[in-house]
């Protein structure tokens, strides 16, 4: 069992006592891992300032049966990207730059789309630029034996021919939009971006183990070490990628213990950070984005949330704060079975005396006209695949995606708008917002899904003869070939594993992948192109036969 620290004089502050919050965190840790061989967990908690918890069970290296400690470094993913926009914050802070920049002031590289892109597009996630890892699955880009560079997605993004939507217009989650950031930050500071965090950032708050990933050979003492299971066996990844801005970074429980209170201390020399990470944006539509600035904004239990999570192969991570409780908390697991998002919320139910709930919380208490009709049918993700069908039973309005294995029971909140039972942070909206092009919007905890309604084709085609040959993308420079095979179109993409594609709408196809393939005809009724949308984030990549 790993060291926990409680301050007898924030007892008061806890729920019953600090000795009865620190046993159910202990609780939690034993039934999350299973025994100190297993990969484990780490938890923080933060208080008034006060690092009042640090406990860990488990393995960080499985390989060598050794268990964290006080001082484990691990991997942040994601939760990285706050750090990125804080770097922004205080080149802005110091006059070097501004949020209204037109990114091509900064990287001229980038194409011309017709409309600005600015920094404050990058930061929130609306600059509607396609996200890097989608293109590189799209190319066929051999993980296994390559890795990627900043440099190599630059130079990817500045090929781009078009983007996903106008500037602004919505929210889509790119990590490309914090690689340009980085780049933006080199340019703007004249320093390397691991120099510049570690100046303006990490140094002048004491993060002492904190650092940005800059040498794939570097040594990283006492550092937890992922692990993923492939077929029954734990594995640990082996990446040749250095790629950072949008991930990158390794720190510690208690480095982001001090971070927490850039954002918790009002009082704090670097507030100002604070400040500038929790901007919320206006979409044209008049909804105040969920997503801030490296940083999502949502509520639970009537107490507003600044969180942000992370996650690669074998990896978890979940940073949170609650400014009302004065309250962070921080999760790291190096075992991708485990949900640190979950755990990290019933580590926060231990500070949450229910006789003493926020009394601003907003419990649903609608009650629904009950007529479900025109929320009912197929409903395909914008610039994807992945569908959502919603249906009606026992008087009760359902929900069930294609990687989903149960239907989702949805609770009323307004009579366009519901939540999922259990779940009241996934919001389902099925008013049409003529600005995105959606009929349905699906709200995870400030991340956005779109959805139109779709009609699949009632006689899918036989002539699967159309669809085959040779295409090629000069945006991805890659080749795709289409062939039949046992009566099914196959898709072969380089470096993949074949793919039996499924006819959706007409002359659509997809095979369950969050991949869509839509293909063009000319006059003459033949295939000549087709084009390529995928996991919302990417869009019009053009393949010519």
């Amino acid at each position: 069992m790993g060291k926990t620290i409680t301050l007898y004089i924030f007892a008061c502050l806890l729920l019953g006592s600090g000795v009865q919050a620190q046993d159910r965190i202990d609780s939690l840790l034993k039934a999350t891992v299973p025994n100190d061989e297993h990969p484990g967990v780490i938890i923080g908690v933060v208080k008034s300032g006060e690092l009042i918890y640090h406990g860990f069970r488990g393995s960080m290296n499985r390989a060598y049966q050794v268990p964290f400690n006080d001082s484990t470094v691990f991997g942040l993913a994601s939760v990285t990207k706050q750090f990125t926009a804080a770097g922004i914050g205080v080149l802005v802070h110091q006059g070097r730059l501004s949020v209204e920049d037109d990114i091509r002031v900064w990287v001229p590289e980038m194409k011309d789309y017709g409309e600005t892109i600015r920094i404050k597009h990058l930061l929130n996630h609306t600059s509607g630029i396609r996200n890097h890892n989608v293109l590189l699955d799209l190319s066929g880009f051999d993980y296994e034996h390559r890795g990627y560079t900043n440099a190599m997605i630059q130079e990817l993004m500045f090929q781009q021919e078009g983007i996903n939507n106008a500037p602004g217009e919505k929210m889509l989650y790119s990590n490309t939009n914090y690689v340009l950031l980085a780049l933006i930050i080199e340019r703007a500071s004249g320093l390397d971006y691991h120099q510049f965090l570690k100046r303006e950032i990490f140094n002048p708050l004491g993060m002492k183990d904190s650092f940005i990933q800059s040498d794939l050979h570097r040594i990283i003492e006492n550092v937890a070490v992922p692990h993923y299971i492939d077929n029954d066996q734990f594995k640990t990844p082996k990446s040749l990628t250095l790629c950072v801005g949008a991930g990158g970074m390794g720190s510690t429980v208690e480095d982001l213990a001090n971070w927490s209170q850039v954002l918790l201390a009002p009082s704090h020399p670097m507030s100002y950070l604070g400040s500038f990470l929790t901007e919320q944006d206006q979409l044209p539509n008049g909804q105040i984005m969920a997503n801030a600035r490296g940083l999502f904004i949502a509520d639970y239990q009537g107490y507003k949330t600044i969180h942000h999570g992370g996650r690669d192969l074998g990896m978890r991570s979940q940073f949170i704060c609650i400014p009302q409780l004065d309250l962070a908390v921080i999760v790291y697991t190096n075992s991708e079975d485990i949900n640190a998002n979950a755990l990290s919320y019933e580590v926060i139910d231990c500070f949450i005396n229910p006789a003493q709930k926020n009394t601003e919380e907003q419990t649903s208490t609608f009650t629904h006209s009950g007529n479900f009709d025109s929320f009912i049918g197929t409903y395909q993700e914008l610039n994807s695949d992945l569908r959502m069908n919603t249906f009606e039973e026992q008087d009760t309005l359902k929900a069930i995606s294609s990687f989903g294995r149960e239907p989702n029971t949805l609770v009323a909140v307004s009579e366009t708008n519901f939540q999922r039972s259990g779940s009241a942070s996934v919001h389902y909206n099925f008013a049409p917002d003529p600005i995105t092009q959606a009929d349905l919007l699906v709200d995870f905890g400030g991340a956005t899904f779109y959805f139109e309604r779709i009609e699949l084709n009632p006689q899918p085609t036989t002539q699967l003869k159309d669809f085959t040959g040779t295409f090629h993308s000069k945006e991805l420079n890659t080749t795709y070939q289409l062939h039949i095979e046992e009566g099914q179109l196959i898709l072969q993409i380089p470096n993949r594993s074949p793919m039996a594609l499924k006819e959706g709408q007409k002359d659509e196809f997809g095979a369950n992948r969050r991949t869509r393939y839509t293909f063009h005809r000319n006059e003459n009724g033949e295939v000549v192109s087709f084009e390529v949308a995928s996991e919302g984030t990417v869009k019009g990549i053009l393949f010519y036969r």
